[in-house]
């Protein structure tokens, strides 16, 4: 296996050392290490300027990133199949990569976790380790080894010092992924704190930055409920604790201020609970139990003295000092714990606990304790808060997009929604603002007609749109904003100095120029000043990159491409009985098979098979004896399966030259045999009797059909090439990092 390996840096050179030296004596080694360095010096750059070695060292210096932002860095260098990680101060041990190499590959995996034993080197080490992690092994995110396509499609969240992980794990096993927990102790951390100061400090940061991330929500919970009851009894007895605090003390609190005190608190007792309680969640009488939650705890916390007064005379249920016992009861019950029960179970040695250590453990134990108490008290607030606040504090780029037509469209489908999750999980908050909706849609594709009336209500909410969209976003326009309206929604973005992106997979700009001289001068135009002041086009094929290379230099190639982990081939394996030709499409493209119908009539009945069209206008073809599907994205792909042979004819105009070649890739993956016309980007991608067959007159047509279904071998050898061209040429996940990267450009210089 091929294994690209990540390591986050910063400021441990002497820690890095040791793992990169325990790397060479791997008994499999990695075929490449990418370190991102974010130390305030450069020695470590110098160290592996110095060292010889014939693994691969992909060296990238980054200003202050925490550990997940540097994964995620790392990830868009690498350059095989797998990634495995490490951070500077973990050490794995020989034959970690290749043990867990050999559990993902029989398993067939798509990742294996790690797991980590601390050790200690010094007696303060070791009372540090009872109290924390002790002597087992832990799950963790060093020393995991999984697919590429898991970290690039779940990238770590950023900004946080810590949990970014165990929230990675987390949502990677909520997503469902093939994964293991290795049993196996695969790495070692030798870098616990030598001080009870530096423990502290560094927990108390931890936690801090682990109260914002949505894992350990139960000792959030816990945190908080302790302490609120703790406030529940302090409040109301406020004033009495010191006799010198008289009304005019400037520490005294009135009875008001006390009752909206407890009122606050109340209110948020009640909004933490319904997002921890799942039974306070759902029900007929939710309402009920809000109000009883507010109403109920205001009224007996505030009337706590009245009550206790009563108990003094009448009651044997009275506890004097009932404050000043919560808090020993708390104290205890930590030091038992901390430094007994937890020690225990984690494996440290009975030895090592007993006569009187355990209460050494029990009191750093609790110092823990009390330092992370604040940071998960504002983290028992924030659970199920965290998505939305992930959004607002981590996706921050806010990137619309701006097709022509919604979800119905394929192109919308490919080069906008494709790349959707892959964004969001890099931080880029994506907005979609179709111009035409569904029904315009429906009416203009399949209809013909144009509903005026939407027409203009569409295009007055895109205007609307662009003027007041609060900033910063950038746009990606799919061809153009306003069809047929020069100039007006791009002068909106240069006036408003936001930059944008063109994606343009067809020759729009080319409509006019055979039919309207007059209308082709105003589109030049428009083109010419929307392509000029572009930040960047993302072009579908190369004619596209050469022809708009006179108008902006900032052009990028990303081909219509195809997601493979929907066009699973191994999904699909039905096949019609009947030797079955496709073609699929739209109605306003079923024009380019009038031309090729008595060549498939002529087929149909000399050699037994049979036509499936998809998505076809069934008045253009209605002399072809084909069977007719409507078109369907839930089943689009199955039905495409079934066939034996895809088809794609074309004319060869300009307009032509613009297409990307969408039906052949789908045919392709599924591994079909192909027959298109050699127009365009068809013949960059078909090599003739390689891949596919290329035909342009009609004896060519039937020729190349026929030739597919009387030879077997050549079949297969065009579908099984065919699959391989489009899995190495345009597999959707080559481009992500690309698309990623030129967004991520834009913003930066935003």
């Amino acid at each position: 296996m091929n294994v690209s390996l990540i390591i986050p840096v910063k400021n441990d050179y002497e820690s890095f050392k040791k793992v990169f030296f325990s790397l060479i004596e791997q008994s499999l080694k990695p075929k490449e290490i990418i370190i991102i360095d974010s130390s305030d010096d450069n020695i470590i750059k110098k160290f592996l300027n110095n060292f010889e070695n014939k693994i691969k060292i992909i060296y990238v210096k980054e200003v202050s990133k925490f550990p997940g932002e540097a994964r995620n860095i790392g990830s868009r260098y690498a350059n095989f199949e797998y990634i495995a990680l490490l951070d500077s101060k973990t050490i794995p041990i020989k034959h970690w990569l290749e043990i867990q190499c050999d559990k993902l590959k029989k398993n067939n995996l798509d990742i294996v976790f790690g797991n980590t034993k601390y050790l200690a080197k010094n007696y303060v080490q070791n009372i540090i380790r009872s109290a924390t992690f002790g002597n087992i092994t832990h799950t963790t995110t060093p020393g995991s080894l999984m697919k590429k396509n898991v970290l690039l499609n779940n990238q770590f969240i950023e900004k946080v010092r810590t949990a970014d992980d165990l929230e990675w794990r987390e949502r990677l096993i909520y997503y469902k992924y093939k994964f293991s927990i290795q049993t196996k102790t695969v790495t070692h951390y030798e870098s616990l704190p030598n001080s009870l100061f530096t423990l502290l400090k560094r927990y108390f940061t931890y936690s801090f930055h682990t109260a914002q991330v949505n894992v350990d929500n139960k000792i959030k919970f816990f945190y908080f409920v302790l302490i609120s009851l703790l406030l529940f009894l302090l409040i109301p007895r406020w004033n009495q604790y010191l006799p010198s605090w008289n009304s005019s003390h400037p520490l005294f609190i009135q009875n008001q201020t006390k009752f909206i005190l407890l009122l606050f608190l109340s209110i948020v007792i009640m909004i933490v609970s319904l997002q921890n309680l799942p039974f306070l969640k759902k029900g007929k009488f939710n309402n009920l139990i809000k109000f009883i939650l507010i109403s109920g705890s205001i009224y007996f916390v505030y009337n706590w003295n009245y009550l206790v007064a009563n108990f003094i005379e009448k009651s044997i249920f009275y506890f004097p000092h009932i404050t000043k016992i919560f808090l020993v009861i708390i104290f205890l019950t930590s030091f038992i714990i901390r430094g007994i029960y937890y020690p225990i179970i984690r494996g440290v040695d009975k030895a090592t606990i007993f006569p009187i250590k355990w209460i050494q453990i029990g009191f750093y134990g609790f110092l823990i304790d009390l330092v992370k108490t604040p940071a998960y008290l504002y983290g028992a607030l924030l659970p199920n808060f965290f998505l939305r606040k992930n959004k607002e504090s981590i996706k921050k780029n806010n990137l619309i997009f701006y097709p022509k037509y919604g979800f119905k469209s394929p192109s919308f489908r490919i080069r906008f929604l494709s790349y959707e999750k892959y964004l969001k999980n890099n931080n880029i908050n994506i907005v979609t603002k179709e111009l035409f909706d569904d029904i315009f849609y429906d009416n203009k594709i399949y209809n013909n007609k144009i509903q005026k009336i939407r027409l203009i209500i569409s295009y007055f909410l895109r205007i609307k749109d662009l003027l007041f969209r609060k900033k910063p976003f950038i746009p990606i326009i799919h061809i153009e904003l306003l069809p047929y309206i020069p100039f007006l929604a791009e002068t909106i973005l240069k006036i408003r100095k936001i930059p944008y992106i063109i994606d343009i997979d067809d020759a729009v700009y080319l409509r006019f120029e055979n039919s309207n001289k007059f209308l082709y001068f105003i589109d030049k135009l428009k083109f010419k000043y929307m392509f000029k002041n572009s930040e960047r086009i993302l072009a579908g094929n190369n004619f596209h990159v050469n022809y708009l290379n006179k108008y902006n230099s900032q052009i990028d190639y990303i081909p219509t491409n195809i997601d493979f982990n929907k066009y699973n081939v191994k999904n699909y394996n039905k096949k019609y009985k009947k030797f079955t030709i496709v073609w699929i499409g739209t109605p306003s493209t079923s024009f380019y098979l009038k031309p090729i119908i008595p060549v498939l009539n002529k087929i149909i009945i000399n050699k037994k098979i049979d036509i499936v069209l998809i998505g076809a206008d069934k008045n253009i073809v209605k002399n072809l004896n084909c069977k007719f599907l409507e078109w369907d994205y839930c089943n689009e792909i199955e039905e495409i399966s079934k066939c034996h042979l895809g088809i794609m004819p074309l004319n060869n105009t300009k307009w032509e030259l613009g297409k990307c070649a969408y039906k052949i890739l789908q045919y392709m993956a599924l591994k079909l045999s192909v027959v298109a016309s050699p127009v365009g980007v068809n013949k960059e991608i078909i090599i003739n009797e390689y891949n596919g067959m290329l035909a342009s007159s009609d004896a060519e047509w039937y020729n190349s059909i026929e030739q597919i279904i009387d030879n077997p071998n050549l079949y297969k050898k065009i579908s099984d090439n065919g699959f391989n061209t489009v899995k190495k040429n345009f597999d959707l996940n080559n481009y992500k990092i690309k698309y990623l990267n030129i967004v991520n450009d834009i913003f930066s210089k935003s």
